[in-house]
């Protein structure tokens, strides 16, 4: 009798928010650069980063393997979150988490008015007269940076969402980063976040230090880097990828990293349903319809929430007149809303600012991201 079949390969694409995928593509430039800014030292350029991209381009992902990337040269790294309490927990969880680990002696906590069981009430606190300077992100970043300084390592400051960060706490971390990079301490920061949102908030007092950063606009990945993407990632899991599944991967994905992991998964999990033992361009075509209704699910809903009646008109417009999502005259939509030209002027830079659309060349708008056209036409309840 013949063994019973084992569980298909594991799928090895990815399609989660902000987790890395098997195989990365496009942003092998970026991450040798940042690699060679470390080793070349304070003065580098590339030790300040602020990354900048739609929804979905894989900033988060960037943000990862750049932390790996200096992780494999003896650093350590600290992720700020942008919330209320950003410059508190830094200071006082997470550098003393870190300095623990590093074997801080000045690290140690004191008592005071404490409870441990078996033992009752203890107390212990130094004199008031002599107690120490309450510490500051500076004063932190520094005991962590002479730690490392023998060891020839450094630390890295990462910061996801960078639109939502507190201007003050903003400037707070750019200060000390700035601050300990004037003493030629081996640190380095890379923020990333949407782009209108990134260029609101460096307008902002206390930022000049960030406006210095070096600039990375994430773009969609190129046609030939999509393609070694899809082939590898299939071979990883331990089945081919036929050329014209990969041909035709690549062309429903457009080059957006997050729609090209759906694909691969969904289509890997087609070939799982059809018992094949390589993915085909049937397998693809099978699935292009639910990838693009999962691109409107995971991408275009959320981002379409809270946008007013007067910008859904004018994206009902762009969709109307673009279907394809390319671009079209300025002109052409407040047409199409029976309005003047410069009627729409206060939409559309709303809309920029959201990242909903960009303007690919003078006088035009575009959808930023493939599909949003396909995903409004598909939902008219959506229209004002």
């Amino acid at each position: 009798m013949a063994p019973a079949p084992g569980p298909p390969p594991r799928n090895p694409f990815r399609p989660t928010f902000g987790v890395s995928p098997t195989v990365l593509a496009g942003r092998s430039s970026l991450l040798t650069a940042f690699e060679l800014g470390l080793a070349e030292g304070p003065g580098s350029p590339y030790r300040a980063l602020i990354i900048s991209g739609a929804r979905g381009v894989g900033k988060t992902v960037v943000l990862n393997e750049l932390e790996d990337t200096a992780l494999r040269q003896g650093w350590v790294h600290l992720r700020a979150y942008p919330g209320p309490e950003m410059t508190a927990t830094l200071v006082r969880t997470s550098i003393p988490e870190l300095l623990d680990t590093l074997g801080s002696p000045t690290s140690r906590r004191m008592l005071t008015g404490g409870s441990i069981a078996g033992v009752g009430s203890v107390t212990a606190a130094a004199d008031p007269a002599h107690r120490a300077p309450e510490p500051t992100l500076i004063t932190r970043l520094r005991e962590v940076a002479r730690i490392l300084a023998p060891r020839g390592a450094g630390v890295l400051i990462t910061l996801d969402e960078l639109q939502s960060a507190d201007p003050g706490h903003l400037h707070d971390l750019a200060t000390a980063v700035q601050d300990l990079m004037r003493d030629n301490h081996d640190i380095a920061f890379v923020a990333a976040g949407l782009p209108a949102g990134v260029a609101d908030l460096l307008q902002q007092q206390g930022t000049t230090f960030l406006r210095r950063a070096h600039r990375v606009d994430l773009a969609g990945v190129a046609p030939a880097e999509a393609s070694r993407l899809f082939a590898d990632t299939a071979e990883s899991g331990g089945r081919t990828m036929s050329a014209e599944a990969v041909a035709e991967a690549v062309r429903l994905s457009h080059g957006y990293p997050y729609l090209m992991q759906v694909v691969g998964s969904m289509t890997w999990a087609q070939a799982n349903l059809q018992g094949a033992d390589a993915l085909t361009a049937g397998h693809v075509r099978k699935v292009s319809g639910p990838a693009v209704e999962r691109m409107g699910l995971q991408i275009h809903a959320p981002s379409f929430q809270g946008v007013t009646g007067q910008q859904m008109r004018l994206l009902y417009a762009l969709a109307e007149l673009s279907p394809d999502n390319g671009p079209v005259r300025t002109g052409d939509i407040a047409a199409r809303l029976g309005l003047v030209p410069n009627a729409i002027s206060m939409a559309r830079e709303a809309l920029l600012r959201r990242s909903l659309v960009v303007v690919p060349s003078y006088g035009h708008l575009q959808f930023a991201l493939p599909y949003a056209a396909h995903h409004l036409l598909a939902h008219p309840h959506l229209r004002p």
